[in-house]
């Protein structure tokens, strides 16, 4: 992109000497750098000469603006283009003004006379470079036909076109594209009209309701379209030229998610037409641009010949997610990114309740608790943060889309749910939403709203969990007379101290048995502790302290109550059994659990019948094996995975059986791929080499759930024949997911010369800007892979920056996360230099020497443990007992 420049007036000489006149405009004094509210837009109207062919292109844009106080000058944004002409008029006269370049794409208007308040209107004339890393207006060639997309969230339109690039100003948008004739044009609305003129197509659409700039769409090409049936209003399936044969599935769920979006607020779909849009290039996986969302290809077109499972999956969930936005994010808005949780939790949160409505098959409520088991891992070190928390204009807001945003945010959500009820809970979004229509809300208009339908103080709880970080340790004891003790505390990872003690209203929901039934009963556990009578038992068997694993807490119990519980799994649901791995897993980071009754804990559960539980089994033991297998235990651990998961396969099997439930689809591929890599299953690993070569002669005679982890396997001992067959079957496939199959497969490779191959094809190869990371990110298994993945990301850093989309900047430090604390000194250093401190990328370093941290110290206190359980043939003895708390 051209760097910023003083802008040039091309008005009238009189105005023209003003505009030249360029003055230093004192620092504003707003909070956090945005802009001024005193001068605001109300309407902005956008015209683009767009050729993608083309490496630049033009246009200019009519601002409406309103003035409430007399304003000595304002701002907007034009980052990174070369601005040709800026006019303010009042009416119909031009008024005299001088303008500069500021900080972060900022430009400062200043008219020779304060603007008293009333109507203005402002025209920037600029030109401007397409984007070429998946970001902003950016151009993509695919085949041999060019296109143009955009990605505006966070604050990528002021990189696109002059706007006031910020979601409190929420306005109506008039796009108008000129394009070449063959291509057509998308943006948020129905076309309004349209002409053609000497090879040039100009489509003007309608004018939008009101939106932040970062909801804009503008996209541009020969697409395809497949129209969507079955909504109120218009929908399509948009994808480049020769791939619309992939867009039914996406076609037929649809418009039944809509419909119990439509539901469930009681109110229709909001705007006038609805696209789903495949993106070749594309760096997040969807994004929710009103009535125009886009998805990487992958996501959204699915083979018709046969697609895994987990691609269906995701598509459905995904969907969902985009399209909860609508209502939640698009009709009603953030006024400011520290509410972006407002947007991300409730999404996530509706996808899984959607998703679970529509697609009961999958299972979604059971399978969503591994991103809560993520947030809640994030939140158990020092570097967490609080979801809700000041946010600098300046600052890489792009940072704030993490797990807690999603998944914290999501688990908080469903708690609260679950406290209120869910009717309750529905007419207090319901409410929220007709309150806030087309504008912007915050936080406390959402807890106003469902405070008003429960006639609970819901704020009083919520701000515990959004305004600060980390997250609570419930402690439940049980005393006579059916009474149990609960205690609340700060959860954190062994040997971490924080400087100011924490506590939470925490909506408790005790499950307990009388050894007859179950049942649950609520409490808000506010105060540091509190005595509960229980309602229904004076002499309980077992009580789990955290009903379905509703609550955002860890939990713990003694020894031998969580071992009353275990035995009891048949009386617990599928969530509490995952729920229960999972917690295990944290208390084991806590130093609240010893290894080898964490592993007693996993094969207790590895023959579970429900295949989520098994995955939670699988979870635990890729934890064991990074964290304490060495090579002088990788035998006795193998043979410990094979007895563990044996007679798990034996019941699932190998191959998919006639009526399964697809839950199993789902984790078979995990299961085999535990068994062959740390299990060392001979027979596994032979599977995977003949699968492979079949699917690579006949791909209709392999179950397509499977393929790519035969792919995977086949590629562990694989040769450079083999490397070479994948290599061209990545850079030859038609599908997308044919193409992400075989470019992860290449990351598989284990022969040293194969994996830097593998690295160097990285960058080399003919990758799209959001593949660079997939052979590099396949390289976990253990410190040592871990360590080349970290020497290529070093040696190759300014290569990588290059070709990455600006979204994954910060994250590069994610790539030194291991189980070593001896080379963080190198990265630390590495991260401090001028050229590599992105913005945003302390903060995640901090999350990477926490982690590393965490690990290297999980291993040094309880390797001993879990390599006794390893060579003990008496493995199936209960649990020995919870170590003292630090």
């Amino acid at each position: 992109m051209r760097t910023p420049r003083p802008l040039l007036d091309c008005a009238p000489v009189a105005l023209l000497v003003a505009a030249l006149a360029v003055v230093a405009l004192p620092a504003r004094a707003n909070v956090n750098n945005r802009l001024d509210r005193d001068v605001r837009p109300t309407f902005q109207s956008i015209k683009l000469k767009l050729d993608p062919s083309q490496p630049d292109y033009s246009g200019s844009v009519h601002i409406d603006l309103t003035v409430d106080k007399t304003a000595e000058a304002f701002r907007f944004y034009a980052l990174d283009m070369d601005v040709i002409r800026v006019r303010l008029s009042s009416g119909a006269s031009e008024l005299a003004i001088k303008t500069e370049a500021g900080d972060a794409g900022q430009m400062f208007v200043r008219p020779e006379q304060p603007l008293a308040p009333g109507t203005y209107g402002l025209d920037v004339d600029f030109q401007n470079n397409f984007n070429v890393r998946a970001n902003s207006l950016y151009r993509v060639k695919s085949g041999t036909d060019w296109y143009c997309f955009t990605q505006f969230e966070a604050n990528a339109a002021r990189q696109a076109f002059p706007c006031f690039d910020e979601p409190e100003f929420k306005i109506p948008w008039q796009v108008t594209v000129t394009v070449p004739a063959t291509s057509t044009a998308i943006s948020n609305t129905l076309v309004d009209k349209e002409s053609s003129v000497g090879g040039q197509r100009t489509v003007a659409f309608q004018r939008t309701p009101p939106l932040p700039s970062y909801l804009v769409a503008i996209l541009a090409g020969p697409f395809e379209y497949v129209p969507m049936r079955g909504m109120k209003v218009p929908g399509r399936v948009v994808t480049v030229k020769g791939s619309s044969r992939l867009a039914a599935e996406a076609a037929r769920i649809t418009p039944g998610i809509v419909a119990a979006l439509e539901r469930y607020f009681g109110r229709p779909y909001p705007y006038s037409k609805l696209d789903l849009i495949g993106v070749p290039e594309f760096a997040a996986g969807a994004m929710e641009n009103a009535g125009a969302i886009t998805y990487r290809e992958e996501g959204l077109l699915l083979d018709p010949a046969g697609a895994p499972l987990v691609q269906r999956v995701r598509l459905a969930s995904t969907t969902a997610h985009e399209l909860a936005h609508m209502w939640f994010g698009d009709l009603v808005t953030m006024q400011w990114w520290d509410d972006l949780w407002l947007n991300e939790s409730f999404a996530s949160w509706m996808s899984e309740k959607i998703t679970n409505e529509v697609f009961p098959q999958y299972n979604q409520t059971v399978r969503e608790m591994t991103g809560r088991q993520t947030a809640m891992a994030t939140d158990a070190r020092p570097s967490t943060h609080a979801i809700r928390q000041s946010v600098d204009a300046f600052a890489n807001i792009d940072r704030l889309f993490d797990a807690l945003a999603y998944q914290k945010g999501q688990a908080v959500l469903g708690m609260l749910e679950n406290w209120l009820g869910p009717e309750v809970f529905r007419r207090g979004i319901n409410a929220y939403l007709k309150e806030n229509e087309w504008k912007n809300a915050t936080a406390a208009d959402l807890w106003k709203a469902l405070s008003a339908a429960s006639g609970q103080d819901v704020r009083s709880v919520t701000t515990t969990f959004l305004d600060q970080g980390g997250l609570p340790l419930v402690s439940l004891e049980t005393l006579p007379g059916g009474k149990v003790h609960l205690q609340q505390k700060r959860f954190l990872n062994y040997g971490v101290e924080v400087p100011n003690p924490t506590s939470w209203k925490i909506p408790v929901v005790l499950r307990y048995s009388d050894g007859r039934a179950t049942y649950t009963q609520k409490v808000l556990l506010g105060d540091a502790e509190q005595t509960v009578t229980l309602e229904r038992t004076t002499a309980p068997t077992w009580v789990h302290p955290d009903a379905d694993e509703r609550g955002y807490y860890r939990w713990t119990v003694p020894a031998a109550m969580l071992q009353a519980i275990a035995d009891h799994a048949d009386q617990l649901t599928a969530r509490e059994r995952v729920g229960l791995l999972s917690n295990a897993s944290a208390l084991l980071d806590a130093g609240l659990l010893h290894g080898d009754d964490f592993m007693r804990l996993l094969s207790q559960f590895a023959d579970d019948r429900q295949p989520e539980v098994v995955q939670a089994v699988l979870d635990g033991l890729e934890k064991v094996n990074v964290t304490f297998v060495r090579p002088a235990t990788a035998t006795p651990f193998a043979v410990t995975v094979r007895k563990m998961l044996r007679p798990t396969l034996k019941h699932y099997g190998m191959e998919k059986m006639r009526g399964e439930p697809e839950a199993v689809a789902l984790m078979r591929p995990n299961l085999l791929t535990t068994l062959a890599i740390f299990g060392r299953e001979a027979e596994i690993l032979d599977w995977g080499r003949t699968t492979a070569r079949r699917f690579l002669n006949n791909p209709a005679s392999v179950d397509v759930s499977l393929a790519g982890t035969a792919l995977n396997l086949a590629a562990r001992d694989g040769s450079f024949e083999l490397f070479e067959e994948y290599r061209t079957r990545f850079e030859t496939a038609k599908v997308p997911g044919d193409r992400t199959r075989f470019l992860t497969a290449l990351g598989k490779f284990r022969n040293a010369g194969l994996v830097d191959r593998a690295l160097d094809y990285a960058l080399s190869g003919p990758l799209r800007p959001q593949e660079v990371f997939t052979i590099p990110r396949a390289l976990t298994e253990d410190d040592e892979l871990r360590q080349r993945q970290w020497v290529w990301l070093r040696s190759n850093y300014r290569a990588i920056v290059r070709a990455i989309p600006p979204y994954y900047m910060p994250r590069l430090p994610s790539f030194a996360d291991c189980c070593r604390e001896d080379w963080m000194e190198e990265v630390k250093n590495f991260f401090s230099m001028p050229e590599t401190n992105y913005p945003g990328t302390r903060e995640e370093l901090a999350k990477v020497i926490d982690s590393v941290s965490d690990c290297s110290g999980l291993k040094e206190r309880e390797e001993q443990s879990v390599t006794r359980y390893l060579l003990d043939p008496g493995q199936g003895r209960r649990m020995t007992g919870v170590t003292p708390s630090p």
